[in-house]
C-alpha cells in the first residue's frame, strides 16, 4: 500500500482535519522511517501502516480510537536495534565493575585501589581470563556482545546457549588452560566467573522463580545442568554467577535481585550477582490508578482467544499484568499490553468476534499450544 493512500485512510479513520493530520504525520513519518517499519516481526513486504490501519479500525470511531492512538503516540516505548546494541555495548562496563568489587572484597581493600595495586590488578586479570559468557536466549545477541569486546574477550570464552554439553565443557577448560599458561597465570582451569546474559525481563520469572515444586528458571537450570552434576569440575567452587540483562522493567529488576538473594541462600555454593544495562522507570507502567481510561479500554476490547497455556488468563495488561507499553525491535514481549501484539484466534471457543484483536506489532510466539 502506498504511503500517501495509507495516510489518507488513517486520517479518515481518525477523523483528523488538515492541521491535525499534518501534525500527526510529521511524527509518524519520523517514527516509521526510523523505527516502526524495521520491526522484525512483520512478514515479507509488510509495513507499519498496514498494521496501523487494521489496528485502529478494530476500535470504535471516536474516543476509543483516540485513546488507542494515545497509547501509540504518548505511551509506547519502542527500543530499536541500534538502541538495543547500545545497551549491549554498555554491558562490559557493568560486568567489569562487579569484578572489581569482588576483588576488593577478597583483598579487603577499597574498590578504587584494585586498579592501583599490582597484586589486585593481577587477580583481576586472572578473573577476566577465567570468565565465561553465556547467552541464555535468542535475544541475548551474544555475537554482538563478543564483537563489541573483541579486544577484551576471547572467542573461547563465549557460548551462545545455556545447554553446554560435557564435550564442550572439556574443550572450554582445555582452551582456558592454554590461555592461562600463555599469560603465565597459575590458576585452575575452571571458570570462577560466569555471566548469564539475556536481553530483557519484564516480570523476572523467566530468569529465576520459586514455585511449589521448588526453584525454576534459566539460572536454576544452568546451575543444575552445568555446575552440580558434572564428574569433572567445569565451574569453580564458590564462583560468581552474574545474571545480566540488557533491559529490565523496574518491577522485574526488583524481583530478580530479591529472588537471586534467596536462591543464593538456598543454593549456598555460588555467589549470584544481578546487573542491568538499563532499568525502565516504573512510571511507564499502565495501570488503573494512573491510566483509568486507557486501562478500561484495554480491558473492554480484550478477546480471551489470545490466551495460551503459557501466557495464562486475563492478559489485557500483558503476562503477569505487567502493563508495559513496550516494544523491542526483534519481537514483542508478552509482558506488554496485549493490544499491541496479540492476534485473535477465531477457531477457539473463547473467541469474541466483537473484540477481535489485530496486532500493531505481531509477536512471534516462542511457545505455542498444540493443535
Amino acid at each position: 500500500m502506498k504511503a500517501m493512500l495509507a495516510k489518507r485512510l488513517v486520517a479518515d479513520l481518525m477523523g483528523w482535519d488538515d492541521d491535525r493530520a499534518t501534525q500527526e504525520f510529521a511524527w509518524l513519518e519520523l517514527m516509521v522511517d526510523y523505527k516502526f517499519d524495521h520491526y522484525q516481526g512483520y512478514g515479507a513486504g509488510h509495513r507499519f501502516y498496514i498494521h496501523l490501519l487494521q489496528w485502529i479500525s478494530s476500535f470504535k470511531a471516536g474516543s476509543d480510537r483516540e485513546c488507542a492512538y494515545f497509547l501509540l503516540r504518548k505511551r509506547l516505548v519502542y527500543v530499536s536495534q541500534r538502541e538495543m546494541h547500545h545497551l549491549v555495548n554498555l554491558s562490559w562496563a557493568k560486568i567489569a565493575t562487579e569484578m572489581r568489587v569482588a576483588i576488593a572484597r577478597r583483598m579487603k581493600i577499597p574498590v578504587y585501589q584494585v586498579t592501583q595495586l599490582a597484586e589486585a590488578r593481577r587477580q583481576l586479570e586472572v578473573m577476566k581470563t577465567r570468565t565465561l559468557y553465556v547467552g541464555v536466549s535468542d535475544g541475548a545477541r551474544i555475537d554482538v556482545f563478543r564483537r563489541y569486546n573483541e579486544d577484551t574477550i576471547s572467542n573461547e570464552q563465549v557460548v551462545p546457549m545455556a545447554e553446554i554439553s560435557e564435550g564442550k565443557q572439556k574443550s572450554l577448560c582445555n582452551k582456558l588452560q592454554d590461555r592461562l599458561a600463555k599469560l603465565g597465570f597459575e590458576a585452575p582451569a575452571t571458570f570462577e566467573w560466569v555471566c548469564l546474559i539475556d536481553d530483557f525481563t519484564g516480570s523476572g520469572t523467566s530468569s529465576i522463580r520459586l514455585e511449589q515444586a521448588g526453584w525454576d528458571g534459566k539460572v536454576d537450570k544452568f546451575i543444575k545442568d552445568n555446575a552440580l552434576q558434572q564428574a569433572q569440575p567445569f565451574i569453580a567452587e564458590g564462583a560468581h554467577i552474574q545474571v545480566h540483562h540488557y533491559l529490565a522493567s523496574a518491577w522485574a529488576a526488583e524481583q530478580v535481585v530479591d529472588l537471586l538473594r534467596q536462591y543464593q541462600a538456598h543454593q549456598g555454593k555460588f555467589t549470584f550477582i544481578p546487573s542491568f544495562s538499563h532499568r525502565l522507570p516504573s512510571e511507564i507502567k499502565i495501570d488503573a490508578a494512573a491510566d483509568a481510561t486507557l486501562e478500561a479500554l484495554l480491558h473492554a476490547r480484550y478477546d480471551p482467544s489470545v490466551e495460551t497455556t503459557h501466557t495464562g488468563k486475563d492478559i489485557w495488561l500483558g503476562y503477569k499484568q505487567c502493563g508495559l507499553p513496550l516494544m523491542l525491535d526483534h519481537n514483542a514481549p508478552n509482558n506488554s499490553v496485549a493490544t499491541l501484539w496479540a492476534r485473535s484466534d477465531p477457531r477457539k471457543a473463547t473467541y469474541v468476534p466483537a473484540n477481535h484483536m489485530s496486532p500493531l506489532f505481531p509477536r512471534r510466539q516462542r511457545h505455542s499450544d498444540a493443535r
